[in-house]
């Protein structure tokens, strides 16, 4: 929110037609241009949504209109609703539930290729098709209905199911037949297996179906397991791994041994396959996971001299130098591994030899060297007796912001002073188990102290709400102006991202992350310099990764849709897509479907408008990496990498810290009550219960 702080709780893309009963045949409605526009429109989406169907039968997303939880940047009043979902649970226990052997093929073959699933292994996929539930359904019956949250993906084993879409605003047009019939092997329902969306259609048997479901529960606990297990087997992994005469687990940093699993890949090889050969050149270091290798050399007349079983490695020498390979090592079963390019591992961590020797710098450091900070002193402490409500900026899912003053006999020194107040509903937090959550946030922000990050002043709480008093940020959000404008001019979006950016140091120079960029979340104070605001998914990282799916769906980063688990280097995806969003004006990754926005962003491919120059192509590439250890703000180097890009190229970012740029927008805000750059809110907070038994101490 444009306050400073957003809450807002969801949003709804709508159509701007409808299709009621009522809408008069002969176009009689239709008065002028801008109506017959906006009809064709509508009719385009219902063409086009049924010819998408027509295509892939078995994908739910290509096969109905846009989600609420995705709604375009084109026509939304109060811009992209956050999503979140649970953390993958550790303690999910698998319920095995049997099924014949083709009932398990054609589940194989149904999520084998879908988008969610494709980063499973072969282990993986076993256990998720245990899990595989099956429920009947009689002609007629309801699977899944337009609006409901979805819970459960589907897979088809007999029968037919149709799919329709009320339309219209609200869905509360008719119903309309859009694509063709779910059939044997077809599967739907996948975006319920991430976060908990409103479903986009009606789903009705048309015969007696038997379908196979797994819950979002299920998926999210089995895939979790095993990623975070194959996290941990790679950091043992590595651990154990000798160079020359050290032994890394013992020389190395735990978080220099984390990046090196972080840049980590894995690849398979058949029985019989070289995966080294003697006498060539090589810059890759091999973890057998499974299977065995055996080591040949020319000098003992190629008899085997070595077997290497799972937990052995070979190969590490190319991580110091381009080595030449001593031995050749073939396959002699199917084998697994896990396997790091020397380039990866450069720019990751730098050079070995230098970490073996303790001469480098880490990240962290060079990070820290371009942090500023405010005076903690500089902070406030009022009481609600204190303050005196003027007007509400912002509303959302668990309360509202509100412009308050401090009154008269309360002000220090006689200005004017006024601040947003978050309030959030105790009750409304306690019923959705958000405490540690609210909590974590209040902490957060108050650890945070940057001249582009919103600053928190203190915690209040009565019956009702918790209360943050935090900084007014009067000249509105980045996303209002961006839509006025329609698309920035690259140096625009270069001021503004460079704020990010220098927010950005601080923020992960203390392990944070963020999780939440994009222009809904930067708001510019009454000079028009922007502040990174809503820090409610922001969390701080102790050591490792961590496996709640959040953010927005347009700003999700791959590693977040496939559930491997994170770290900051989501910020910096974001961050991609956020100066592209500035640049031309949508994202780049935009679709009216989430699973399609999804599909594109798991592609790996990013399409750059003719009109960006070489630089930014590059920079937004870099940033846009599939791969996380080769996203720059990741690698070595942390944050003041992203800021050394020729893109900054002579940017004056000790001006823009002290204030002394040619801001690209000057807000238009008379005084501290000036709260015209916000749009109008009811100030009635209905019937708001008490919760007394909730009174943590902050």
């Amino acid at each position: 929110m444009g306050s400073g702080a957003s809450t807002q709780a969801g949003v709804s893309s709508k159509s701007k037609g409808s299709d009621s009963g009522d809408t008069p045949g002969d176009a009689s409605d239709i008065k002028n241009l801008t109506q017959a526009k906006e009809e064709i429109i509508r009719l385009r989406k219902i063409e086009m949504s049924i010819k998408a169907g027509e295509k892939s039968k078995a994908k739910e997303s290509s096969t109905v209109p846009s989600s609420k939880a995705n709604a375009s940047f084109k026509n939304k009043k109060e811009g992209r609703a956050a999503v979140v979902a649970k953390a993958a649970e550790k303690d999910y226990v698998k319920k095995v539930v049997q099924k014949s052997e083709a009932v398990r093929k054609l589940i194989y073959s149904a999520v084998k290729s879908n988008t969610l699933f494709r980063a499973c292994c072969e282990e993986e996929l076993m256990d998720l098709i245990d899990v595989f539930d099956m429920k009947d359904f009689v002609a007629g019956s309801t699977v899944i209905k337009q609006g409901d949250e979805g819970e459960h993906f589907y897979v088809v084993e007999k029968g037919s199911l149709d799919i329709t879409v009320h339309m219209g605003e609200n869905g509360s047009g008719n119903e309309v037949h859009v694509g063709v019939p779910y059939e044997s092997g077809s599967a739907f329902g996948e975006l319920a297996l991430m976060y908990g969306s409103p479903r986009a259609a009606t789903i009705r048997a048309k015969d007696e179906c038997k379908l196979w479901s797994i819950t979002r529960r299920a998926y999210r606990g089995i895939t979790g397991q095993h990623k975070l297990k194959r996290a941990e087997m790679d950091l043992e992994f590595l651990r154990k791994v000798r160079i020359g005469d050290k032994v890394v687990g013992d020389v190395l940093k735990e978080s220099d041994i984390y990046n090196m699993a972080l840049a980590s890949q894995r690849d398979s090889f058949g029985k019989g396959d070289v995966i080294v050969r003697e006498g060539e050149k090589g810059d890759v270091f091999y973890l057998i996971e499974s299977g065995t290798v055996e080591v040949f050399k020319k000098e003992t007349g190629e008899k085997v001299v070595a077997t290497l079983s799972p937990g052995h490695f070979f190969g590490e020498k190319a991580l110091l130098s381009e080595d030449v390979r001593q031995a050749t090592c073939i396959a002699s079963s199917d084998v697994k591994c896990l396997f790091l390019m020397r380039e990866d591992f450069v720019l990751m961590l730098g050079d070995l030899q230098d970490l073996l020797d303790g001469n480098a710098r880490s990240k962290e450091e060079v990070v820290e060297d371009v942090k500023q900070e405010l005076n903690d002193d500089e902070k406030v402490k009022y009481e609600l007796s204190d303050l005196e409500i003027k007007k509400t900026l912002g509303i959302g899912a668990f309360g509202r912001i509100q412009l308050v003053k401090v009154k008269a006999e309360s002000a220090s020194n006689g200005k004017i002073q006024t601040y947003a107040l978050k309030c959030l509903s105790k009750r409304s937090i306690v019923e959705n188990g958000l405490q540690e959550h609210v909590l974590n946030e209040r902490n957060i922000m108050d650890e945070l102290n940057h001249p582009f990050i919103l600053q928190f002043h203190c915690a209040m709480q009565d019956d009702k709400y918790i209360y943050f008093l935090l900084e007014v940020l009067l000249g509105g959000e980045l996303f209002k102006s961006l839509r006025q404008e329609t698309q920035f001019p690259e140096g625009w979006s270069r001021f503004y991202s460079a704020s990010v950016l220098l927010a950005f140091c601080q923020i992960h120079a203390r392990k944070i992350a963020y999780r939440d960029l994009k222009p809904e979340n930067l708001v510019m104070d009454a000079d028009g310099y922007l502040k990174v605001v809503d820090f409610g998914l922001a969390k701080k990282l102790e050591g490792g990764k961590t496996w709640t799916l959040c953010g927005t769906p347009d700003y999700l980063a791959p590693e977040v849709i496939l559930n491997e688990g994170h770290d900051w280097a989501v910020d910096y995806w974001a961050l991609g897509v956020l100066i592209f969003e500035m640049t031309a004006g949508s994202p780049p990754f935009y679709a009216d479907d989430p699973m399609e926005v999804y599909e594109k962003i798991l592609s790996g491919h990013v399409s750059i408008p003719s009109h960006f120059s070489r630089g930014l192509a590059d920079l937004v590439r870099k940033l846009l990496k599939t791969y996380q250890s080769k996203r720059l703000g990741r690698t070595r180097g942390g944050t003041s990498s992203v800021m050394k890009h020729k893109w900054f190229s002579g940017f004056d970012w000790d001006a823009l810290l002290d204030r002394k740029l040619e801001v690209p927008i000057k807000p238009k805000v008379q005084n501290a009550e000036d709260a015209s750059n916000f749009d109008e809110y009811p100030e009635d907070d209905g019937d708001i219960k008490d919760c007394p038994g909730w009174r943590p101490n902050i």
